[in-house]
């Protein structure tokens, strides 16, 4: 009898670790949205038919892939989640302002779904079923299934995805959350997406060739289910990003942020502080 308490107990840990499941009431309650759900789950948006967006931002894995790095561009996948409060997009894409352009990005890149084609298009129009979708996400355009409807029904669907739920604060968790405050990570984590939107060279990568080094903060919504970190996804886990902010960065040099400073945490400040990551 313990060892079936036991085993119920597990399971019902596990399942509250698992990220939320699709969104599809919300994505159903309104045709944009629910074309964008569609589309998102369609390999056909690929030139090559190989991957669907969410083959790469699986939700199971908190809307990431897992991986290090998913492409030849060397960069790590990243979460969904929060994007529809960011205010910049992409790892070194300052210039992009607006989630229905940084959708374009992966469908335009040939190390992901792209090159945009025309004859793409032409596979989604010869599907009835996606027509219609289409025609009832925008009722009396003129022309229909273009990649600005396209860009804009998924930018939709993404919008709909909401952030995991976060629990109580465990006491290690408490006390991590002060030690964050103490050591300033605020200034760069903070509001809803938990980013400043900022661009900075943090010293966490030797690559300076795109944008300077400046890469785009990251958010810290659901990292339990988003490892591996940093752009490069060169960090397994929260311990490890703890333990690279502690020694000031990786690779420090000119061009880095002032706002990184090497730190010393004891081994069980260095728990808390994981903790307290850990429940974002």
């Amino acid at each position: 009898m313990q060892r079936l308490l036991l085993l119920l107990l597990l399971l019902l840990a596990a399942c509250a670790r698992q990220p939320p499941a699709l969104p599809v009431a919300a994505a159903t309650a309104d045709p944009l949205a629910a074309l964008g759900w569609q589309l998102l789950a369609d390999r056909r948006l690929a030139v090559n038919r190989d991957f669907a967006c969410l083959d790469c931002h699986r939700p199971e894995r908190g809307y990431a892939d897992g991986k290090p790095v998913a492409t030849a561009d060397g960069l790590n996948t990243p979460t969904l989640y929060g994007l529809a409060e960011r205010t910049t997009f992409g790892w070194f894409t300052p210039e992009v302002r607006s989630l229905e352009a940084f959708v374009l990005r992966p469908l335009d890149n040939p190390r992901e779904m792209g090159p945009r084609a025309e004859t793409t298009l032409d596979r989604l129009r010869a599907d009835p079923t996606l027509r219609r979708a289409y025609v009832a996400a925008f009722p009396g355009a003129t022309t229909q299934i273009t990649w600005a409807q396209t860009a804009q029904a998924l930018a939709a669907a993404i919008r709909t995805i909401p952030s995991p739920q976060r629990g109580p604060l465990t006491p290690a968790a408490l006390r991590g959350q002060a030690l964050f405050a103490e050591l300033g990570c605020g200034g760069c984590h903070q509001g809803a997406t938990l980013s400043s939107e900022a661009y900075l060279n943090t010293g966490m990568s030797h690559d300076t060739s795109r944008n300077g080094g400046k890469a785009r903060v990251p958010s810290l919504i659901a990292l339990a289910h988003t490892a591996p970190y940093f752009r490069d996804g060169s960090a397994a886990t929260l311990a490890d990003v703890v333990a690279a902010y502690q020694r000031g960065g990786r690779y420090p040099g000119p061009g880095m942020s002032p706002a990184i400073s090497p730190f010393v945490l004891t081994d069980a400040e260095q728990r808390d502080l994981v903790a307290f990551l850990a429940s974002r």
